[in-house]
């Protein structure tokens, strides 16, 4: 009788709980996500200015409609919860998903945002998952103790651009040529600390999970600037 109750659990959680306990968006998404990371770690070429965000100069082509529930707003929601586990949480990734997106009026709609925390105290990960009435999950994944991660700074100055923001500038840098010419795709972003940043960025990425076509757009989320485009 004992032996049935894990799987009985795992039958109550879902796919994306799932996903969500590993890190990741999507399994389809994990190479886009490396291959991302990968670039913005080794391409030291790259300006964070090289290219300016084009709302930041009053130039945006798009406006995402739905403002009320966005990463910024519901971070204060999980971090609240995170605190209460661990006084020294700190942010990791925050990440949210839309699995089918049709046309560009569903970009940006309200979804469930994932944050993950890290605690140096306890060497714990934490997970709060937000959803879009305000109640929260929280999950304590197995933590390797050996790997430390990198923890987001969330000041001001730190964290400025929104996810309605990045989604727009997402849209701005191809996205929407991505969009039109891949309807039904899925859209996924990130926010998180790479390596040799001081600010976090966010990563934005479409993906048609039928053709594995991608187009990535990674964006410093302090000024909003372009660090590179990923096609």
């Amino acid at each position: 009788m004992m032996m049935g109750c894990p799987l009985i659990m795992l039958q109550q959680i879902r796919r994306r709980d799932l996903i969500l306990l590993t890190g990741l968006f999507s399994l389809a998404a994990i190479t886009v996500i490396a291959i991302a990371l990968l670039i913005i770690r080794y391409n030291s070429t790259l300006a964070a200015d090289s290219e300016q965000n084009p709302a930041l100069n009053g130039q945006s082509t798009y406006t995402i409609a739905y403002q009320q529930i966005t990463g910024m707003k519901q971070y204060d929601l999980a971090e609240k919860k995170a605190r209460t586990w661990a006084d020294d949480a700190q942010l990791v990734v925050a990440s949210t998903d839309w699995p089918q997106v049709i046309n560009l009026e569903q970009v940006g709609q309200p979804s469930e945002w994932s944050y993950h925390f890290y605690s140096p105290a306890k060497k714990q990960k934490f997970i709060v998952i937000v959803h879009t009435d305000g109640q929260v999950r929280t999950f304590e994944p197995p933590t390797n103790n050996n790997l430390i991660p990198r923890t987001i700074a969330t000041n001001n100055s730190s964290w400025m651009i929104d996810s309605p923001e990045a989604l727009a500038i997402w849209l701005d840098y191809g996205g929407y040529d991505m969009l039109q010419s891949n309807p039904n795709l899925e859209l996924m972003m990130q926010l998180r600390g790479v390596k040799e940043r001081v600010a976090p960025v966010w990563m934005v990425v479409g993906l048609n999970n039928q053709t594995q076509k991608t187009h990535a757009v990674v964006i410093d989320a302090a000024q909003g600037t372009i660090i590179q485009v990923i096609r």
